[in-house]
């Protein structure tokens, strides 16, 4: 395995794209901090945690409200050990059976072959349209 910073992020994407939780999170450094950049009104979940375990929590958290169908790199570039890179992913909100794809964001730091910072960008007002989409079929049919 590659302990580049892009193999480290190209692994890490690997691993949580096929739903092996605790090993995405082993590519994290035991104090890295992890963001998703939404409001918290939108997503629960968003917001950020500091730690491994607390990714972890994080990474559980989203796979209890989404099914992952498509997490994919799409492009990448690396500088010093800051990796940028998009990633297409589609995922199904559970309760509601609705599905949102698109393009999002990622600005990781990896240092000594883990990941010690990394920040998700959303189109926030993308997913907060989606979530009401998600409510919307979720209640009964009124008439």
């Amino acid at each position: 395995m590659r302990s580049d910073p892009e193999g480290v992020l190209e692994a890490g994407v690997r691993a949580y794209a096929i739903g092996d939780l605790p090993a995405a999170a082993a590519f994290f450094a035991e104090n890295a901090v992890f963001a998703i950049y939404v409001d918290q009104d939108v997503l629960p979940f968003a917001g950020q945690v500091h730690g491994r375990a607390s990714i972890l929590e994080t990474f559980r958290t989203i796979a209890s409200a989404f099914e992952v169908k498509r997490y994919e790199l799409r492009s990448m570039s690396v500088r010093n050990e800051i990796v940028r890179c998009q990633v297409d992913f589609a995922f199904r909100h559970r309760a509601s059976g609705e599905t949102i794809d698109g393009v999002m964001r990622i600005v990781a730091e990896v240092q000594n072959g883990l990941i010690t910072r990394y920040r998700e960008y959303h189109d926030q007002e993308r997913i907060r349209a989606f979530m009401r989409l998600c409510e919307q079929s979720m209640k009964p049919n009124q008439r």
